[in-house]
């Protein structure tokens, strides 16, 4: 009997599983790559309108910064009602001529809200 060389029908079988698991693996790596980049475009987003924000805010007579309640905003930090973003603002008293200013961004599926804190100068009276 002649022998003949190639693949056997097992040996086809054994190498279209090993595929299919390997391609199955990339799919679902490929998933937990798309979450993780949004996730991280939108805290970059929310980075953006609390800087954009907090230098709104230092623009601003330090003696009539006051606390202002949670704003709905869009992703360019405008007021909107139905933007997935929201923007608060704490005025905080640290000293007799010293402000703790802290702008809050929170935003969907977040762990925390983004914060940015700074000082604010009020100037001794005369």
């Amino acid at each position: 009997m002649k022998r003949e060389t190639g693949f056997t029908l097992i040996s086809v079988l054994v190498a279209v599983v090993l595929l299919s698991i390997g391609v199955m693996a990339v799919a679902g790596t490929t998933g937990a790559v798309v979450a993780a980049h949004t996730k991280a475009s939108t805290k970059t987003v929310a980075l953006s309108i609390a800087r954009g924000y907090l230098e709104e805010v230092r623009g601003r007579d330090p003696v009539d910064l006051t606390t202002e309640g949670a704003v709905q905003v869009d992703e360019t930090g405008t007021p909107s009602g139905t933007g997935i973003f929201t923007r608060s603002l704490i005025v905080t008293d640290v000293a007799r001529n010293l402000k703790e200013v802290r702008v809050t961004v929170d935003y969907p599926r977040a762990t925390a809200p983004m914060e940015l804190v700074t000082l604010a100068f009020v100037g001794l009276a005369q």
